[in-house]
């Protein structure tokens, strides 16, 4: 069993970028492998990048503590070396590179020298899997399908330390995206030295693109506007000029349209006199003059600094007709690349009612409908097209855990991906945004299908797991593994849950009090120094979009759903459990597994309680009422249950709980604040509603010492 954890602790695993002592001693190379020696010698080019470089001296690294095995570099151009490196244009790119193992060593060919450093890592992906410094003779050439693969921090937004770049340049991302109030400030309020980031990403061969998050509110017809939009960038650039581009996001840069069909920037100001104008900010909705407005922003980029991408997100109007996006997409300027999400927006019906995805989500394979029409747009004009996907591992489907350990069904979604990416010349793709990513076999299943010539997947998966967890196991995970991807097809993405108790775990509470009297509406507390404060909704609220049924049709089918698809996790976590003296991976990956479990609980008792509560607040009948409280009050002992079950798992694990923008809202501190909320729901405002119901009966003697509670 694993020692419990204090919160954070799970940096330190982060932190090694290789795992010590892989070799399996007893192995020893086949006929047709070529064995690394002790004391090997790595030939780099003269005067090789410092992306080379950086890549080189990991894979030092990497053979003396996994391996057992010392290397060393030379420089020389002649003489004796077990692996000779260089770079040639002439090897597929982008990001490619050849390697030729022959019976004397190894030949590594690069595009460049981020395709060669992508070489060194794959020889290491090799070795993991074989356990051994051995290689199989044979030449294998492989290149990226994305020239930019972006991601969030695994440390939490904007901690993009050393580890962080180098955990994504050996799963194969090349790309972030830092989220900035000005130059120097960012989204959190934090000071931020950019220019000394993108110097340390660059050793990595790593992009730093930007996304600012100021007021965009001069509109293309105002005088001057083109002047104000060339100082805002100029002055961005000149602080920052190493940024290899920048997207522009509707919600984000609050433009002020003056398409009649949209009202104003913020949403806030949409409302007159408390009542709603009924029109929604431009910011999600494909305004007519959004081309001129990108059309003056490309201008003043360019201006700054002429080889900088424009990227331009779509990500908020999927609900729009279609031929109004398509129109936006077929007026937007040369040069500029649109970012539609895989998933969002789609509907389909489930035991006949209509449900959509509202957010990210592994239960559909995709891609939606919307993605297809603006993909097909933008492949007629040549427009260049990158893939909002959510790929890197995590979605929205549950919200504070490090990845979603479901492979067959990302496996799904990678091929489909792939097929996308062959139609539709897509390339780029956003693998997260801020929940970041977690290094798994999620990960490398990833990169195995986002580089051409790779192993099947469905291959490639087992000998993963025997890599991670134990070749004695391999069976009983592969079902695990299975059933949780089966689970996953159940999950119905809701806003109601996606930005409810599966965004934060089983911490989400359960109030009859009304949480608008409460400070900070009644969320679970945080000490930490968070992005966002809480994007979740403390109470479960009702979403009526026109895009899926009624809540009331539609929940009893969301719950039949969460009821099977907890049902299939458990299953999965009962073989784990019995897996005699399991790795440590393994009793992680079983921890993961139970968190998933009581989350999901968490979720059938949000939807249950709910219920019941509507049902209380309509009823006309003491003796109803009276068994409502009866029934409410089952569920909340029943969700008191689950959470003490979930508080030893969360103690073994500090990543469980723990969400990059959110920070600490579903660890054990939390569970317990949520057992002290349970408690006193329990024992203080269902007592109140007990009294209130039993006034003028004889009933009434059994509460009449409740508390008095004034609610404000």
């Amino acid at each position: 069993m694993l020692n419990k954890e204090n919160r954070y602790d799970f940096y330190k695993r982060l932190i090694p970028i290789h795992k010590p002592n892989r070799r399996n001693r007893a192995l020893t190379p086949n006929n047709n492998e070529w064995a690394f020696p002790d004391g090997a010698i790595i030939r780099l080019p003269e005067n090789p990048d410092k992306v080379l470089k950086t890549a080189a001296l990991d894979f030092i690294d990497y053979l003396l503590t996994s391996m057992n095995i010392s290397a060393r570099l030379t420089f020389e151009q002649t003489g004796f070396a077990h692996i000779n490196v260089s770079v040639d244009s002439e090897v597929p790119g982008p990001i490619g590179y050849r390697i030729v193992t022959t019976a004397e060593g190894v030949t590594l060919i690069g595009s460049d020298a981020a395709g060669a450093a992508q070489g060194f890592y794959s020889l290491e992906d090799r070795m993991n899997l074989r356990c051994a410094p051995f290689l199989e003779i044979g030449t294998v050439t492989r290149r990226s399908l994305f020239a930019s693969r972006s991601v969030h921090s695994p440390f939490g937004m904007f901690e993009y330390n050393d580890e962080c770049f180098a955990w994504m340049a050996h799963l194969g991302y090349n790309s972030i995206s830092l989220w900035l109030e000005d130059s120097g400030t960012s989204l959190r309020g934090d000071t931020v030295n950019v220019q000394l980031l993108c110097e340390r990403a660059e050793k990595y061969g790593i992009r730093v693109s930007a996304c600012l998050f100021q007021l965009h509110d001069r509109h293309p017809d105002d005088p001057g506007s083109q002047e104000y939009y060339d100082k805002l960038y100029g002055d961005f650039f000149a602080a920052c000029p190493k940024l290899s581009g920048v997207s522009l996001v509707g919600e984000s840069q609050q433009f002020q349209s003056r398409d009649p069909r949209v009202g104003k920037s913020p949403n806030t100001e949409n409302y007159h006199e408390n009542i709603p104008t009924g029109k929604m900010s431009p910011g999600w909705w494909p305004c007519e003059d959004y081309p001129k407005w990108v059309e003056m922003i490309k201008r003043a980029i360019k201006k700054a600094k002429p080889d900088a991408g424009v990227g331009f997100s779509t990500y908020n109007w999927g609900f729009a007709p279609e031929e109004d996006r398509i129109a936006l997409i077929n007026a937007l300027p040369e040069g500029v690349g649109i970012n539609p999400t895989w998933d969002m927006f789609e509907q389909f019906e489930r035991d006949g009612v209509t449900e959509d995805v509202v957010d990210y989500t592994l239960s559909f394979t995709g891609p939606g409908r919307y993605f297809v029409s603006e993909a097909e747009a933008a492949h007629k004009r040549g427009l260049g097209l990158s893939i909002n996907a959510q790929s890197g591992g995590r979605t929205w489907d549950f919200g504070v855990v490090p990845y979603e350990p479901m492979p067959y069904a990302w496996i799904d979604r990678y091929e489909a991906i792939v097929a996308a990416c062959e139609r539709w010349n897509i390339r780029g793709i956003t693998e997260s945004i801020h929940y970041g990513f977690w290094p798994s076999i999620i990960s490398l299943l990833e990169k195995e299908a986002f580089f051409t010539g790779g192993m099947p997947l469905h291959e490639l998966l087992p000998k993963l797991i025997a890599a991670e967890f134990g070749a004695d196991h391999v069976d009983t995970i592969d079902k695990t593994f299975r059933l949780w991807s089966e689970a996953i097809r159940y999950m119905i993405p809701t806003n109601e849950d996606q930005y409810g108790s599966l965004r934060t775990g089983p911490s989400y509470p359960l109030w009859l009090t009304d949480v608008n009297t409460l400070p900070n509406f009644g969320r679970v507390p945080t000490n930490n120094n968070p992005v966002h404060t809480g994007i979740y909704y403390t109470y479960y609220k009702e979403n009526v979009s026109g895009r899926n049924s009624l809540p009331s049709v539609r929940r009893p089918v969301e719950i039949a759903a969460i009821e099977k698809m907890t049902a299939l996790l458990k299953e999965g976590v009962a073989l784990l459990e019995s897996i005699p003296n399991p790795n440590e991976e393994l009793e992680r990956l079983l921890l993961l597994g139970k968190y998933l479990v009581c989350s999901s609980v968490s979720a059938i008792h949000a939807k249950r309680f709910f219920t019941l509560k509507a049902r209380l607040f309509a009823c006309e009948s003491r003796e109803e009422s009276a068994a409502l409280l009866d029934e409410i009050e089952q569920v909340m002992r029943a969700e008191r249950a689950n959470v003490e079950a979930a508080i030893p798992v969360a103690e073994q694990d500090s990543r469980l709980g723990w969400e990059p923008s959110m920070e600490y809202v579903g660890d054990a501190y939390c569970l317990r604040w949520k057992l002290r909320q349970l408690d006193y729901e329990l024992n203080t405002t269902l007592k109140v509603y007990r009294k209130a119901n039993a006034l003028g009966t004889p009933e009434y003697e059994r509460y009449a010492d409740a508390p008095v509670v004034v609610f404000h």
